[in-house]
């Protein structure tokens, strides 16, 4: 199959295509592995470039996108069809690309797959007048919606009778794997004899960043040489302020993903600190969850979303807003001596995924 996947060029504030990061990019790539074409086209509401790249064997088309832009964007998006002759186009990332693709594909007579990864209905596309009216009619009549938790295929259910597949969010086995602890804080010049629990992700109150500061600062009056190793960008969606400037705080900002992996492999304990909200309720797990379990170091997550629910030892999943509680379940957490996570990890490797996501698609073309 010819597939052109619609999305932003940014997703989780990172540049999918510059950085080689994230789901879109991980699962088509995989994807591509089974035989198909797939082409990129990128709205770009940032830099607002116009240009042609190459990314895995991908072509991509990157167009700039803003309100005065959108015209122009489905121009461009037209043409990119007309010349290329897809069979299917996948949107993904944005609600508003998941309306503009539905149309587009409606008119050229091709299969359309609408990835829902979010709760859309707090983007701000819902507030253009009508909007959620065109959104569930693409969600209902969509080739195939793909999902990536089973809270979100559940909503979909409601509206829509035909296929829904979930697809979560996975990781790169041969790329996040155990690496020896001593020698991953020696690359990163963390300190090599201390106790080391990690935060690594968005940095955001939304996703319990302040919880799991407060629960470091009461436990180091516990537990001697303890560190919290703090790795991601700060989110720009709230303007928010942390203090990394409290001892034993060791804030690394945003790094190259093969340090990621050398700071999974530093940690004692890595936390997934996430609150109950209108953003974690949908989720099934945050993209470095499963990069964790691939390193098998032990984590400790809330019951917030649906991963909790993978974890057999219910003493490392704490209950969500619970400083107290995630206390407890951190200090068990930093005693535990033998894992086997990795295992688990294996279900949601991206090829597996893709290899899910084909069969899906083979069912609808």
């Amino acid at each position: 199959m010819k597939i052109l996947i619609f999305t932003s060029r940014y997703t989780a504030s990172r540049d999918i295509i510059g950085e080689d990061f994230g789901r879109q990019v991980r699962l088509f790539e995989q994807l591509r592995k089974f035989g198909h074409e797939i082409d990129f086209f990128c709205a770009d509401y940032k830099k607002l470039e116009n240009r042609n790249a190459k990314l895995h064997g991908i072509d991509v088309f990157i167009r700039p996108f803003n309100a005065v832009k959108i015209f122009s964007l489905i121009s461009n998006l037209k043409k990119i069809i007309n010349k290329n002759n897809y069979d299917l186009m996948i949107a993904t990332s944005d609600p508003l690309w998941g309306i503009i693709g539905y149309f587009i594909a409606k008119k050229y007579k091709i299969k359309f797959v609408y990835d829902v990864q979010d709760n859309y209905l707090v983007y701000k596309s819902y507030k253009i007048p009508f909007f959620g009216f065109f959104e569930r009619r693409v969600t209902r009549n969509s080739d195939l919606v793909m999902a990536a938790s089973n809270i979100l295929a559940e909503n979909a259910k409601k509206i829509r009778k035909g296929r829904i597949a979930t697809i979560p969010n996975g990781a790169d086995l041969r790329i996040f794997k155990p690496l020896n602890k001593i020698n991953s804080r020696k690359k990163l010049k963390l300190p090599v004899n201390a106790k080391i629990i990690s935060y690594i992700g968005s940095i955001q109150k939304i996703q319990g960043v302040d919880i799991l500061i407060k629960a470091f600062e009461e436990l180091r009056k516990e537990i001697k040489d303890l560190n919290l190793l703090i790795v991601g960008r700060i989110g720009t969606v709230y303007k928010e302020n942390f203090d990394f400037n409290t001892e034993g705080i060791i804030y690394l900002g945003s790094v190259p993903q093969k340090d990621v992996v050398l700071a999974i492999n530093s940690s004692d304990v890595l936390v997934v600190p996430y609150p109950k909200n209108i953003f974690t309720e949908v989720m099934f797990a945050p993209y470095k969850l499963v990069e964790f379990m691939a390193c098998n170091r032990p984590i400790v997550i809330t019951d917030a979303g649906e991963m909790h629910k993978h974890f057999k030892d219910k003493n490392l999943v704490a209950k969500a807003g619970n400083i107290e509680d995630l206390k407890q379940k951190i200090k068990y957490a930093l005693k535990l001596k033998k894992l086997d996570l990795r295992n688990k990890a294996m279900e949601f490797d991206w090829k597996n995924l893709a290899g899910r996501l084909n069969r899906e698609l083979m069912k609808i073309y």
